[in-house]
């Protein structure tokens, strides 16, 4: 069948573009021809724009009052834009490389005017309802679009919050009646679509299960290669959180093993390697070679467990989006490894059930 699916593929966040590509691949291996809607409102368009090292409005403001003031602030915050440029294009080049992209849409009225052809429409995985970001309230994520005749799906659709806001929840109510096949990849998310009136709501796995572990690392072999000590800690830290820090230099130092950072722009000060410039490849490669990964990202987390490693979750303490790596972990027995105050080297993970939720998954996407 002819499936189109819409997701946030093309943010520069290692999670996003890995899951778009694992549902991408995992329906052309059981034998759909698949694309990927290239949706690209204004809000998912921001990154490596000037005003993402610095708020547009002051900026404009200082560009109109004071322009020589302006230029030297371009220069310096191009500073970081340079820092990281590296890291753009290997995202980029997997984007290219990797997904297989319709013509680009900036807004749902342009979708609405000349929706793509397809057979199944699907609203992939990640934080693509979570109403605490302009992604909740995105007609497009709801597929509301094209021809009534065609089938549409949610997989593994994630809310990321444990509560929904009361602005929120007629819009989603109203949205999601228009889904013929529902599925989340939360507990919480099926709750709140509970609370909502929908009760037949399936609970399935992030795209990244669906692909096993030796696919991902054939996958990843053309990742760039770093000089690396034969043993490290990685960190993935969204937020320059001090407590996921402070466990890793606790790490270290009962460990005596070093750091690796893998940053965006700034550099980590307890790292002993910093690197700035991993795509989504790298990322992969990166998490299959530490001997412990400390994050705060629900990624991480997911290819932590694909690849049995030892792994500690932390609270992204800004946000209410942690629910999402709860839950995943609960599911799994491993809360342990949540927000945790000490070491922990047993790696105890309910295998079984595990293995039956993807199989679980992978049935619910036989069924399209």
């Amino acid at each position: 069948m002819k499936i189109k699916t819409i997701t946030c593929h093309n943010v520069y966040n290692y999670g996003a573009s890995l899951q778009a590509y694992a549902l991408q691949r995992y329906l052309e291996n059981i034998g759909h021809n698949v694309e990927i809607i290239d949706f690209r409102p204004w809000f998912l368009r921001v990154r490596y724009n000037l005003g993402y090292f610095f708020p547009s409005s002051r900026f404009y403001w200082i560009s109109l009052h004071c322009k020589p003031l302006a230029f030297l602030l371009g220069i310096f915050l191009n500073r970081y834009m340079y820092r990281t440029w590296g890291r753009k294009l290997r995202f980029d080049k997997f984007t290219n490389k990797y997904l297989h992209l319709t013509r680009k849409y900036e807004s749902s009225k342009s979708l609405k005017l000349d929706p793509p052809e397809a057979d199944i429409y699907i609203a992939g995985s990640d934080q693509i309802w979570n109403p605490n970001t302009a992604n909740g309230f995105e007609p497009a994520f709801y597929l509301d679009f094209g021809l009534k005749k065609v089938k549409r799906v949610s997989y593994a659709a994630s809310f990321a919050v444990t509560d929904l806001p009361e602005n929120s929840k007629e819009f989603i109510k109203e949205k999601v009646v228009l889904i013929d096949s529902i599925s989340v990849r939360e507990k919480t998310g099926v709750y709140l679509l509970n609370q909502l009136g929908f009760k037949d709501v399936s609970l399935v796995a992030d795209p990244v299960f669906l692909l096993d572990k030796h696919e991902w690392l054939d996958f990843a072999k053309n990742a760039k290669k770093y000089r690396l000590p034969d043993k490290y800690i990685l960190v993935y830290d969204f937020i320059r959180d001090p407590i996921l820090s402070n466990f890793a230099i606790i790490c270290k130092k009962e460990t005596h093993i070093p750091i690796v950072s893998i940053n965006d722009v700034h550099y980590s000060n307890i790292a002993d390697v910093n690197i700035n410039d991993a795509g989504p490849l790298e990322f992969i490669n990166l998490l299959y070679g530490a001997k412990y990964v400390i994050s705060n990202s629900f990624h991480a987390t997911a290819f932590s467990v694909l690849f049995k490693k030892n792994f500690y979750t932390f609270t992204l303490r800004s946000q209410k989006s942690s629910s999402r790596m709860l839950d995943f972990l609960k599911m799994l027995k491993m809360e342990d490894r949540y927000n945790p105050s000490n070491i922990i080297e047993s790696l105890s993970c309910d295998n079984e059930c595990f293995n039956r939720y993807i199989e679980f998954s992978k049935v619910f996407l036989s069924k399209l």
